[in-house]
């Protein structure tokens, strides 16, 4: 049963835990990264516009709309990781996860509606952990990547192309990744977020969709090898991303028209 975790802040979206354990969450609109505590959103940390979170050894990774780049928050200290490929600026990174090597993988797409179906400019980027390289996995091409997830074999990369409404799997092999559609989804805009358990494979994704289009949420839960398990209805519709708790017990949901935290056990 979905319910209400928290609520505040201003376009959510990017929920994430911690290098604390503690569930972050972006702030978009206000430019800040909130801790949620009793229900309420707490700021951490002011940026630019953030839209995506991740942890690391007590690092902070940030994917910020504003700076067009992913910054790194350590020590009290916010430094810019990156903001170009080739000298030419991100459009604004929107979802960042790192694999058990170290590799750092994100996504590039800019505010909703600068990559579209007619105009699909998109990217994946890796930054190796070996020797700090950063290259494309898919260089603009994708219409609008908004998330990504890692799944439990550490070669497995997911990525959510809203505007196609589709969910890709990129499958790392003798060093290269190939790209496909894992699962193609019909209905709302499309998917914004996905969590991946990383005992089961299990994922978990959020339909996002305008709310004066569709009065509730769409939850969409998938087996390791793409089928469709269960669909969890959200009173509100413009779903922005999903994280899945470190035990696996539950996943946590941001909305960005009433600015709310849902979260259901799974």
């Amino acid at each position: 049963m979905v319910s209400v975790f928290a609520q505040g802040g201003v376009s959510l979206c990017g929920p994430a835990f911690g290098p604390d354990g503690r569930l972050l969450v972006c702030s978009q609109g206000s430019g800040e990264v909130c801790a949620v505590e009793n229900g309420a959103l707490v700021p951490v940390l002011s940026c630019g516009s953030p839209s995506g979170l991740c942890s690391e050894g007590g690092v902070l990774y940030v994917c910020d709309m504003v700076f067009q780049g992913v910054l790194r928050h350590e020590d009290g200290q916010l430094t810019e990781l990156v903001k170009e490929y080739e000298a030419k600026a991100f459009k604004g990174p929107s979802s960042i996860a790192i694999d058990a090597a170290g590799n750092v993988f994100f996504l590039d797409c800019g505010p909703l509606g600068e990559t579209t179906l007619a105009d699909a400019k998109g990217s994946a980027f890796q930054i190796t952990a070996d020797a700090q390289l950063l290259q494309p996995l898919a260089l603009e091409c994708l219409a609008h990547p908004s998330a990504l997830a890692i799944a439990p074999d550490q070669r497995t990369i997911f990525v959510t192309e809203m505007m196609t409404n589709r969910l890709l799997r990129l499958v790392q092999r003798a060093g290269a990744f190939h790209c496909s559609v894992f699962y193609q989804f019909s209905g709302r805009m499309g998917p914004s977020g996905v969590a991946c358990d990383p005992s089961s494979g299990t994922l978990y994704v959020t339909q996002y969709d305008i709310k004066e289009a569709s009065l509730t949420g769409l939850i969409s839960v998938l087996s390791a090898d793409g089928k469709l398990l269960r669909e969890i209805e959200t009173p509100a519709a413009e779903l922005t991303g999903v994280a899945l708790s470190p035990d696996g017990s539950a996943i946590f949901v941001t909305e960005a028209s009433t600015n709310t935290v849902y979260t259901c056990a799974v």
